[in-house]
């Protein structure tokens, strides 16, 4: 499954918005939508993304009004993207490199979808459950996957009370004692 166009499998619902929309605005479509994330696009062009997370860190956290900060002040800056034309293979890899939890999927320059780790590990999953072979038994779990506490794609899980987590989340579990 790894080796199949993102263009076969991505949905084509990605949110777009403008820099000078606020977070306020944004954090209500995320909302109705049900996504973690919107790209901001300047004259169709992805300038940037705005997740939960940024919302959580440059603004919850920071006590900010939601309504008067616009997504340009806060957004990730340059956009990572990947052509819906490349391999679920090659998203993998650049999730991991760029140490990134959204990776925007361009078709002709246009926005049309956000991949997720947590995407690429469903369909790493479906590949498993139904093309089953006999050397599954046998090989130990990869070493890489997705974190059981915040969602990231990690190359080095570790198992901390009988979840498998990043080491930043290994780190908070051993301060807070989980």
């Amino acid at each position: 499954m790894l080796d199949v166009p993102l263009s076969k499998v991505i949905k084509h619902d990605i949110i777009l918005m403008k820099p000078k929309d606020t977070v306020s605005n944004a954090a209500r479509v995320m909302t109705k939508d049900n996504s973690n994330a919107v790209v901001v696009v300047d004259e169709g062009e992805p300038v940037g993304i705005v997740s939960e997370r940024d919302i959580l860190r440059e603004v919850v956290s920071k006590k900010r009004k939601p309504s008067e900060v616009t997504l340009e002040t806060i957004m990730t800056s340059p956009v990572v993207t990947i052509s819906s034309g490349k391999m679920i293979r090659e998203a993998s890899e650049i999730i991991t490199q760029e140490k990134i939890r959204n990776l925007v999927v361009i078709d002709e320059g246009i926005p049309v979808a956000i991949i997720t780790p947590r995407d690429i590990l469903s369909l790493s999953f479906e590949e498993w459950r139904f093309e089953p072979d006999d050397s599954a038994i046998a090989t130990p779990p990869p070493e890489g996957g997705i974190c059981e506490m915040c969602g990231t794609y990690t190359s080095a899980l570790k198992l901390v009370n009988g979840q498998f987590v990043c080491d930043d989340c290994k780190e908070i579990m051993e301060e807070e004692n989980y």
